[in-house]
């Protein structure tokens, strides 16, 4: 009987996803699209990008604008998850160590080949200490990439080549299931030649088309492999807010109120990123150096006393891997008023004064305040707000001139390992001054784990040692929202990476 139950249910789940399929393209093909001159989208009050090298861009705008121009081994798709882009075939190795990549055919505006020896070229200029690229190590796993950043073997002697024009071949130090995601992040976008903005050569979705002061517009790329599925005619991207209007697509402003927005023509789309912000100890500090202090901190977090203060696409959480979709593996347990008391009869004080780092700027003056307030509840505990400049906190962290800051971290790729690596003892981002050779370890037994689940699980294991250690107080995961004109659909917005992906976007009549 159970077993004809679950036959049933199984049936009736296929149906329901057949209908669901059937519906989605009936939609589909009942939307009508505007005409080609009216398939233009203007993005307001966003930043400008500013560094047109794709191996050196490291702020969002960049990033986001260079993914449209250029499209690499890998992409971030419509509903922006990584994608196969000019791959057309992956095939490893039975040692897993040895990648081979068949690729499609792409061109640039210029009519000039993209291929394999366009990516071996990219590859070792990329680990090339010359180019000094804040991304080459995103290749630390692949043969020789660490040697030639020591400066110890020349680029050329890195494990990429190509077999022929078509065929790419990468071999690895080690195996690992899932390594080909991070080719999808911009640094690995096959630039040929860096020129100016308006001169890029460019093979992706896109192409520039006209760039000002507050303006850059990018203009249909007739020569993509792929132009049949590109929609828009035009992206402008301008500096200057505008929303008193409803059109286009923008940011909506940390203190900006969507009630007062016109549901009718407009959409506020919430965006979740890979950003997480936490309080963040020098352990090597008192009295951060004390885990009971540290513990006692942790445990007398509140984060639900922080979450109107919070942008509407930001969410409190207790993790470090944000992006992680499996639950965490443990979680910090205990008496905050009892771990404090033993701390203070340890020191033989009644009271204790530390500071907090904090940023200058209004969310963060606003969850400063909470913060103060929540972690003072702690009998004989007072919490001095320092506010600085971006560059000179950041400065003080890295020098291990703090004992205690609000911080927040952007992974460079999409991997658990992102948001891990800065805690280990020899990492030149440890600003923690954590050292721990069992968390050493898990990180070393990690990398040496193919499988990506298991490798993965590893990760857990060290992030909840991070947690119940409290050597990390996470607070809140990053977010971004935007007011979009009704009409527009089929835009994407990856947790890592570009901000978002418009090369599959329509915008249909109302």
């Amino acid at each position: 009987m159970k077993k004809k139950s679950f036959i049933v249910a199984a049936l009736l789940g296929s149906v329901l996803i057949l209908f669901l399929f059937i519906w989605n393209e009936q939609r589909e093909q009942s939307r009508k699209p505007v005409p080609v001159e009216e398939q233009q989208l203007t993005i307001y009050g966003e930043s400008l990008p500013t560094q047109p090298d794709v191996m050196l861009a490291i702020d969002p705008s960049s990033q986001t604008i260079l993914s449209h121009l250029y499209e690499g081994l890998y992409r971030f798709g419509a509903d922006g998850s990584i994608e196969p882009a000019l791959v057309e075939k992956l095939e490893r190795s039975e040692d897993g160590t040895v990648y081979t990549f068949t690729l499609k055919e792409s061109v640039t505006t210029e009519g000039n080949a993209i291929d394999a020896q366009t990516f071996v070229d990219h590859f070792q200029k990329l680990v090339d200490v010359d180019t000094n690229s804040p991304f080459s190590f995103l290749l630390a796993d692949v043969q020789s990439a660490k040697e030639i950043g020591l400066g110890q073997q020349e680029p050329d002697t890195l494990g990429v080549k190509a077999i022929d024009d078509r065929t790419l071949e990468l071999t690895l130090v080690r195996p690992m299931e899932g390594f080909e995601q991070i080719l999808a992040m911009p640094a690995f976008l096959p630039q040929p030649n860096v020129e100016a903005w308006e001169e890029l050569e460019t093979n992706g979705p896109f192409k520039i088309k006209a760039i000002g002061d507050t303006t850059i517009s990018l203009h249909k790329n007739e020569t993509y492999r792929e132009a049949e599925q590109v929609t828009l005619e035009t992206i402008t991207i301008n500096s200057e807010a505008n929303l008193t209007e409803a059109t286009g697509m923008q940011p909506v402003p940390y203190d900006f109120d969507v009630s007062t927005i016109d549901e009718e023509i407009l959409n506020v789309q919430d965006v979740p990123r890979s950003g997480v912000f936490y309080l963040k100890p020098n352990v090597k500090k008192a009295p951060f150096n004390d885990v009971a202090f540290r513990q006692a901190i942790a445990l007398t977090l509140e984060r639900s006393e922080i979450e109107d203060s919070l942008a509407r696409a930001e969410q409190t959480t207790e993790r470090l891997l944000v992006i992680d979709q499996e639950d965490a593996i443990a979680q910090l347990e205990g008496n905050a008023d009892q771990l404090f008391d033993t701390v203070k009869k340890r020191l033989k004080k009644d009271e204790l004064e530390i500071e907090l780092l904090s940023f200058v700027d209004d969310e963060a003056r606003q969850i400063s305040a909470k913060l103060k307030k929540n972690l003072e509840q702690l009998d004989g505990l007072s919490v001095n707000i320092i506010e600085l400049p971006l560059g000179e906190k950041v400065r003080k962290e890295v020098s291990g001139d703090y004992a205690f800051s609000l911080s927040g971290w952007q992974p460079d790729y999409p991997m658990l390992s992102a948001y891990l690596t800065q805690f280990e003892t020899n990492d030149v981002l440890n600003s923690s001054r954590y050292a721990s050779e069992s968390y050493d370890q898990l990180m070393d037994q990690a990398r040496s784990t193919d499988r990506l689940e298991e490798r993965n699980e590893i990760f857990r294991e060290a992030e909840a040692q991070l947690l119940e250690e409290a050597v990390v107080m996470p607070i809140y995961q990053a977010g971004r929202s935007y007011v979009i004109e009704k009409g527009y659909d089929h835009i994407g917005y990856p947790v890592t990476g570009p901000s978002y992906v418009l090369t599959f976007a329509k915008k249909y009549e109302n």
